[in-house]
């Protein structure tokens, strides 16, 4: 009896501080997220519109992109620059120490929730996230509204490859190359491969989803 007592009191220490660690973990998250939301952002935001001006972008109905080759084309375009450009930058953040130190913040959450969306260290959203997205719209020059298409698409495949469920409906599946969120989930778990965004294409390309290839393999094979 005193053994299980024992062996109680084990288990709710243990639970108590499973409980501490993910309430400090949420109360950064929710603090990383308040300060790139309000302060960081807009003031990324300020320096692209005021200090570089190199793109005046279009908010006017005259050239408003109505449905169209041209704008499909335009968001296409933007598509697979970006994830080209977030897939070296997030590859470069794992190769160096010197980035990873900023990078290990995001890596913080070794499973995800919605939470981990925008766990991020200041310096590694300014390289990661904000860079590719930056020099996709310099590239592109699309106009205000595709800008704010693409925007919308980065948020909504962030936030599903962060959420811990795959949905099988989710929009961002329906594209060719489309990666799962376990691919993600795979990720964040070891810490290595799978470095895309929300298409595999590059990962495919460069040879970096090999391992999490032969994983997923071997997980069916087991569900079979």
């Amino acid at each position: 009896k005193q053994s299980n007592r024992d062996s109680n009191n084990d288990d709710d220490a243990a639970a108590a501080k499973q409980r501490q660690l993910f309430w400090k973990q949420t109360y950064k998250s929710i603090l990383l997220d308040v300060f790139g939301l309000f302060v960081f952002i807009p003031t990324l935001v300020c320096i692209k519109t005021i200090v570089w001006p190199t793109h005046v972008m279009s908010f006017s109905m005259e050239d408003f992109p109505t449905p169209s080759i041209q704008s499909a084309t335009t968001l296409l375009s933007m598509g697979i620059i970006h994830e080209f450009g977030f897939y070296w930058t997030h590859r470069l953040m794992h190769m160096y120490p010197s980035l990873y130190k900023y990078h290990k913040v995001h890596h913080e959450y070794k499973q995800n929730n919605v939470l981990s969306a925008q766990h991020f260290h200041p310096i590694d959203f300014l390289i990661s996230i904000a860079l590719p997205a930056i020099l996709t719209t310099e590239i592109v020059r699309p106009h205000g509204f595709a800008q704010l298409q693409f925007g919308l698409w980065l948020l909504t495949a962030n936030f599903d490859d962060h959420l811990g469920y795959a949905f099988p409906w989710a929009a961002v599946r329906w594209f060719p190359w489309s990666a799962g969120t376990d691919a993600h989930e795979y990720h964040h778990s070891v810490n290595m491969g799978c470095y895309g965004s929300k298409l595999s294409l590059w990962d495919w390309v460069f040879g970096t989803d090999n391992v999490y290839n032969e994983w997923r393999k071997k997980r069916w094979s087991l569900v079979d």
